[in-house]
């Protein structure tokens, strides 16, 4: 008989087993569909968050559910290392989105581990092409997940205190960010132009020459810095980055954990920029609120593990994941989820930039898509962050059932990252009531 859920115990004895997180918050929540998520007393929120990011399709979709079901019926877990069609096909129909160019996948259950494997793999590479050194460049304000070697390539110190060396993998050098907000390099640039002449760009060259301590043999970056604060770079940024990979033959990882599958209005945040990536990780929105992740590479570099290099129980043989990703490709192909995040993303940016002429505590709007940041700052002169408020700001759209992230280096920005199903309607009541929060706790 399965087991019964209690709807009896206070919201403060929910955590007491548990090891403390990030997911020990109010409301509880027990159901949801599209945009929509319940609580125990009944209440609907309109859910801002996905997950986060992950419930791409909305929650419940149909035909995720239907594709799980009907998965569990017939096989839930390959037996070990024998073929799957299911799986088999599924990569098939990932190295497409990429128009094919990479043309090989490896499937995993998280984020951090597709990173972290990514990062295995372009090493076992530089290993078979003679690389004299192992050097990795990151970005700062980065975020690649929370195991050790995701955690050492995150450049957010605060993520890595309290853990010795854990988060210290050598060879790591984090390099400036494209954060035009707050530009290391130009103090006027706040319009995400690349006003500073790409001086962050150019930051990898000096790494190379002054700190890395060997040979670079891979760079890794998100295309959008979301945890980071969204962080959107500018036009010319990312083919300059390639520019300087190609020169120095430095293997190009793009982390799309976040910004894949339709989020930013393309199927993956690289392609604004019309990238050639020789690695792409991702995760999250693919499974529509299954564990599934995984890396795609090119021909040469996907060939470089040999037999026994790489492995993990599940990945490619949970077939509830492999079966969920078909459906999701499926709904983003048939809704034109791409096409509407770019709309409704367009609208929901457009709302944020007139409460910015409202509220002069919104320093800055950016993002892609239906990946969107609002940092909130005490004074737009001098931009110091106001986490304090963002915080506030946080709770009272809670109370007004709205659900929100919060995100950034310094916890000054509201990260906006609804699931790709939602509507105008939706867009405008969400600016409504953002809106009326900021008039009514304004400043703290």
């Amino acid at each position: 008989m399965a087991h019964k859920i209690s709807d009896e115990a206070s919201t403060s004895a929910l955590d007491t087993h548990l090891i403390p997180g990030s997911n020990l918050a109010e409301p509880v929540i027990v159901s949801g569909a599209g945009c929509d998520v319940v609580d125990e007393g009944g209440n609907v929120y309109l859910d801002l968050e996905a997950g986060p990011g992950v419930n791409s399709v909305g929650h419940c979709h149909p035909k995720v559910v239907k594709a799980i079901q009907d998965q569990a019926g017939r096989l839930l877990q390959g037996p070990g290392r024998n073929h799957s069609r299911v799986t088999s096909e599924l990569a098939a129909r990932i190295t497409r989105e990429s128009d094919g160019r990479l043309s090989r996948v490896f499937f995993t259950n998280s984020g951090a581990e597709s990173n972290d494997g990514a990062i295995k793999l372009a090493f076992k590479h530089a290993s078979n092409a003679g690389k004299k050194g192992y050097g990795v460049i990151a970005m700062e304000h980065s975020f690649h997940g929370r195991t050790s070697l995701a955690l050492s390539l995150t450049g957010n110190a605060a993520r890595k205190k309290g853990f010795g060396p854990y988060a210290a993998l050598p060879g790591v050098v984090h390099v400036s960010a494209p954060y035009c907000y707050r530009c290391p390099y130009s103090s006027e640039n706040k319009n995400n132009d690349g006003g500073c002449g790409l001086k962050c760009a150019d930051s990898i060259e000096d790494a190379i020459k002054v700190r890395m301590q060997s040979a670079p043999a891979v760079l890794i970056s998100e295309s959008i810095l979301c945890v980071g604060g969204v962080l959107t770079p500018p036009k010319q940024y990312w083919p300059r980055v390639q520019e300087i990979c190609g020169k120095h033959n430095i293997t190009l990882i793009i982390d799309e954990v976040f910004a894949g599958w339709g989020r930013t209005g393309k199927t993956f945040g690289y392609q604004h920029w019309d990238l050639q990536p020789d690695i792409v990780t991702f995760a999250k929105a693919i499974g529509g609120g299954v564990p599934i992740g995984g890396f795609m590479a090119t021909e040469t570099l996907g060939t470089a593990f040999e037999e026994g290099d790489h492995f993990t129980t599940f990945g490619s043989n949970n077939q509830i994941g492999m079966a969920a990703g078909h459906a999701v490709l499926d709904i983003l192909k048939e809704e034109k989820l791409a096409e509407n995040a770019r709309i409704c993303g367009e609208r929901f940016l457009d709302g944020l930039k007139r409460l910015a002429e409202k509220y002069e505590v919104i320093g800055d709007v950016r993002g892609i898509g239906l990946m969107l940041g609002v940092e909130l700052v005490k004074n737009r002169d001098t931009r110091e962050p106001y986490p304090d408020l963002v915080k506030a700001i946080h709770a009272a759209l809670r109370e007004r059932k709205v659900l929100i992230s919060t995100t950034g280096t310094y916890g000054s920005t509201l990260r906006i990252t609804p699931p790709l199903v939602i509507t105008s309607d939706q867009v405008d009541y969400a600016l409504r009531v953002f809106d009326e929060t900021f008039a009514a706790v304004g400043r703290i």
